[in-house]
């Protein structure tokens, strides 16, 4: 059975946790019930300001729990200023309409620190609405409006933001047989930069 190139995109509905991921890499479309994915992902965060750079490594599984909504887990690593934290996150992509070609989905990510707790707040609150269209049979192309949403103890610490930023994805992902490749930018209160590979099944 051939496995559509959207739901290798959809897999990649996974944003990152509690380092500023920033950025979405995800579209409108879901999986769909009972498919899975993964992802690995790498991405650069550039506060501006004189604030170093961010960088955060992570990996996520996707669940299809039914044609409308995927779950998330997400593990990763955010490194400043060679300062490392580990975190944990969970999550999902609910899709709201399609119009024509064009799917607008609710993604949303929270995540928690498991070490360095005190140089984060508690949780960081990553929602997101996102509009996705396809561009042919393999590529799709992606924006919409990102959010991180710092909870709690917002003002401490170096790997999460102190106030709400709010941010621009343009991205791309392109499919080819179970696997995806992802391009994204992010542009706004934060810069942001990345890379993944997905892998449906």
């Amino acid at each position: 059975m051939r496995i559509r190139p959207a739901l290798v995109a959809a897999l990649l509905s996974l944003a990152a946790p509690q380092a500023l991921d920033a950025q979405v890499l995800t579209i409108g479309e879901t999986l769909g019930k009972g498919k899975s994915g993964v992802l690995l992902t790498d991405n650069v965060i550039v506060p501006g300001d004189g604030i170093s750079n961010l960088n955060i490594a992570y990996g996520e599984f996707a669940r299809g729990l039914s044609d409308r909504f995927d779950l998330y887990l997400a593990a990763g690593e955010t490194t400043t200023d060679g300062a490392t934290q580990v975190w944990l996150g969970g999550g999902g992509n609910l899709r709201l309409v399609r119009i024509q070609k064009v799917t607008v989905s609710f993604f949303s990510i929270a995540s928690v620190a498991v070490n360095r707790r005190d140089e984060a707040c508690q949780v960081l609150w990553n929602p997101a609405l996102v509009a996705s269209v396809p561009l042919g049979r393999n590529l799709t192309v992606y924006s919409g409006l990102n959010m991180l949403v710092p909870i709690g103890d917002r003002a401490r610490g170096i790997f999460t933001p102190p106030s709400t930023k709010a941010n621009l994805p343009i991205g791309a992902t392109y499919a080819f047989g179970p696997w995806g490749v992802w391009g994204e930018g992010d542009f706004g209160s934060l810069r942001a930069f990345g890379v993944g590979l997905t892998r449906v099944f």
